[in-house]
This record gives C-alpha cells, structure tokens and sequence, in this order.
C-alpha cells in the first residue's frame, strides 16, 4: 500500500525522479461495535391526571404507574465492507520532471559506457596474460576447469620470427632491360640462346 510522497525510481548519485503515480488499494473491513451498558427499555413513569368537578388536579404528581419504552438501541452492529480505492498523483513541474528524466538518461549511459570499459579492460587483460602464457609455451589441459580461459587466444605470429614460407620467382627473358645509368658496365648482357 503506498501512502504519502510520489514513487521514485533512483540510479545513484543522487538521481532520483518521481513521476506520475497511480496507487491502487483493495481493502475488506469487519466492524462489530456493541453499547455497555445496553439498556433495551427504560421505565417511563404515568402520572395521575384525574381531577375534580372544577378541572383541578385531584392528585398532582402522583404516579400511577410505570411502563416499560424502548430505547431503540441496537444491542450489536456489524458491517463488512470491502472495495479498491484508487488515487493518481501527478507532479505539477514537468520541467524539473524531464530534466530528471535526462539526467538520468545520461547516467544511465555513463554506466552502459563504464560497463563495456571494464568488460574491454577484462578483455584485454586475459588476452595479455593468455599471449605471455602461449609465448612461454604453457597452456591449461583440455579437461582442466581453466582451459576456457584461454582457450580462444591464439599466438599468431611471435615478435622477431617469422613465419615459415616460400616464395616462387618465374623469370622471364622476353625483353632486354636497359640498366640505369650508375649500372652501365656493370652487368653483363644477357645472351640470348641462339
């Protein structure tokens, strides 16, 4: 059951928005109320209004008789009662509501682009340390819990080696080449099979 304030949501430093909120409560009540001291009648009292041949009263205040009234009270009332009551609350600045609302959409990208920061640093890491392992000629077996770790890192080609290869040369003797000139009269003429 919410009572009071507005809802916020928060995502740290301080940011918290409040916006429109709905509040819905179902509620069920039982009430039995009872009077102590219940009291269904009370005595009435019956004067006696004869009077003589002159219209005086004959005997005024004397009492008759008393009779029984009811009070009409209820002994005991009960009542259930049930429903939902629903209330809407609506901030009336939306100026400060959107620029809530900006803030923290700006947060929230701040720590989408802190979380692929460190998900990077992680990354790097484990491929730095992976490489030096490779390098050194040390890797996890296959059935150790560790294996995946560094089971995507592959050396490719260490620093200061190359790879094994060959290369293949045609040479063709189609045309002559005339040599630069700080050549001449170095090289030999190529003699043609005649």
């Amino acid at each position: 059951m919410q009572s009071g304030s507005f809802m916020f949501q928060e995502v740290g430093d301080g940011i918290r928005c409040s916006g429109t909120t709905l509040t819905i409560n179902p509620f069920i009540s039982k009430v039995n109320t009872w009077k102590d001291p219940f009291e269904p009648t009370y005595q009435e009292n019956v004067y006696d209004d004869s009077t003589d041949a002159d219209g005086n009263l004959t005997n005024p205040g004397g009492i008759l008789f008393t009779k029984p009234v009811r009070t009409g009270q209820a002994k005991n009332n009960f009542s259930f009662n049930y429903g939902i009551t629903a209330t809407v609350a609506v901030p009336l600045d939306r100026r400060m509501t959107n620029n809530c609302v900006a803030a923290m959409n700006t947060r929230i990208k701040y720590l989408e682009q802190a979380y692929k920061a460190k998900k990077l640093d992680y990354s790097l890491g484990r491929l730095k340390v992976c490489a030096e392992q490779l390098k050194l000629g040390v890797v996890y077996a296959k059935d150790s819990p560790s294996y995946v770790v560094c089971e995507d890192v592959r050396l490719v080609n260490p620093p200061n080696t190359l790879p094994d290869h060959t290369h293949s040369i045609e040479v063709t003797s189609e045309t002559t080449s005339v040599p630069f000139s700080f050549q001449r009269g170095t090289l030999q003429e190529v003699s043609s099979p005649e």
